[in-house]
């Protein structure tokens, strides 16, 4: 065996000795089953797209992170399709933009879908509960049994002249599911029997899919003609709105915008959907966290190419009724709003020392280094709410100096 074998076999081992175990954890986080033979498969892939000198100057943190960017590539994507996945309620990014979309815009949420409703609840009133909602029914150790709502929102409705408590019980649903009525139905006996409350149940199917044969809103139970229930509930299906028609629904509301993308056009449109998307959320929010956030799900929902990508630029710095786009795309701070946005989200999922690593990363990649007395500082604080608020501050300072002062 030659010197640069024995080096390539050397440096590939202590790639996969550094690798396997954090994608190993991921995979296990993500309810995946693989066989070695597929994770080495991954693990060749990943040493193809990131080179052992970048690999041994990274954190674990900081690797983690590279892991799930590679995870999202076509060819890993097909080598998980290979395996044995195991049902789960975990959300994926994209999912939980849609649920932090949501709670932030339900108002506006009823205003674009459900405009009668809107005009008499008390959106003031508005207190989530989805986590309160746990296998009620089923077994827990099974996680197909394991019901919990993706968004449950205890709310005020005008009912005959009065204020009356009422639950919404919402699902974003990315693809068609079998006896998906059955399961809606499952989900609202869980939700009234724990509450006894009218309950008002919204799924919104987010999928590309253009359906042939649409999904069941209507589950019904009978014995031999004898009637025992008829359960309905609402179904938003966006890819059924065509999108010249669905951005005249409501052009003052931002949720418009953001949902455009989801709806139905031409291909030949994609970059043109994405300007009027982005350009209508720059027209119609304000606050800069909720511009972001909907910034980030477009972003998400609609990923141009690169042929894309420079028509959609060239429209956007040519066309004038574009301005507001050109704008949003290149203030800074929207971006480091995104960035603040992706810390904490990623943060609350590895909770208190997740979000003191996104803190301490954060403080590397912009100042280059992290002096010993602010990682010892950092290092002491128990709050997590405290170092979430010095993770937002670390964005707005280019001084490593000026931000150990406000530690």
């Amino acid at each position: 065996m030659s010197l640069s074998d024995t080096e390539y076999i050397s440096k590939t081992f202590i790639y996969k000795m550094r690798v396997t175990p954090i994608l190993s954890r991921i995979l296990k986080k993500m309810n995946i089953v693989l066989n070695d033979e597929l994770i080495e498969k991954i693990v060749t892939f990943m040493y193809s797209k990131l080179p052992l000198n970048d690999l041994i100057k990274m954190s674990d943190y900081e690797i983690r992170y590279h892991i799930l960017e590679l995870m999202e590539n076509k060819e890993i994507s097909q080598i998980i399709s290979l395996s044995k996945q195991i049902p789960s309620k975990k959300k994926s990014k994209f999912d939980i933009r849609h649920k932090e979309t949501l709670r932030l815009f339900l108002k506006e949420y009823f205003q674009l879908f459900f405009p009668e409703l809107a005009d008499v609840m008390n959106f003031e009133s508005a207190q989530f509960k989805d986590k309160e909602l746990i296998a009620l029914f089923g077994d827990i150790e099974d996680p197909e049994q394991l019901k919990i709502a993706d968004l449950l929102v205890m709310i005020q409705i005008m009912i005959d002249k009065h204020f009356e408590w009422i639950m919404i019980h919402w699902e974003q649903q990315g693809e068609k599911q079998a006896a998906y009525e059955e399961r809606m139905f499952h989900m609202f006996s869980g939700i009234y029997y724990q509450f006894r409350k009218i309950v008002f149940p919204i799924a919104m199917f987010t999928d590309s899919a253009i359906w042939k044969k649409p999904v069941q809103k209507t589950y019904k139970m009978s014995l031999k003609g004898f009637p025992i229930n008829e359960f309905k509930y609402q179904l938003i299906k966006l890819k059924d709105y065509k999108a010249e028609d669905f951005e005249k629904k409501a052009p003052e509301n931002p949720l418009t915008w953001a949902y455009l993308p989801l709806t139905d056009y031409s291909n030949n449109k994609r970059f043109e959907v994405k300007a009027k998307s982005i350009n209508g959320i720059a027209k119609t929010t304000n606050n800069e966290k909720e511009k972001a956030t909907l910034f980030s799900l477009v972003n998400h929902t609609l990923r141009l190419t690169k042929e894309e990508e420079i028509l959609f630029n060239e429209l956007i710095e040519k066309d004038t009724i574009y301005k507001e786009a050109k704008m949003l795309e290149t203030i800074k701070d929207v971006g480091i709003e995104i960035g603040i946005e992706e810390g904490i989200e990623i943060g609350r999922e590895e909770g208190r020392e997740g979000m003191r690593e996104m803190l301490l990363m954060n403080i590397k990649m912009r100042f280059g280094k992290v002096a010993p007395e602010i990682e010892k500082k950092i290092n002491s604080i128990n709050d997590t709410g405290k170092i979430r608020e010095l993770f937002v501050q670390s964005f707005s300072y280019d001084d490593e100096f000026q931000f150990n002062k406000i530690i």
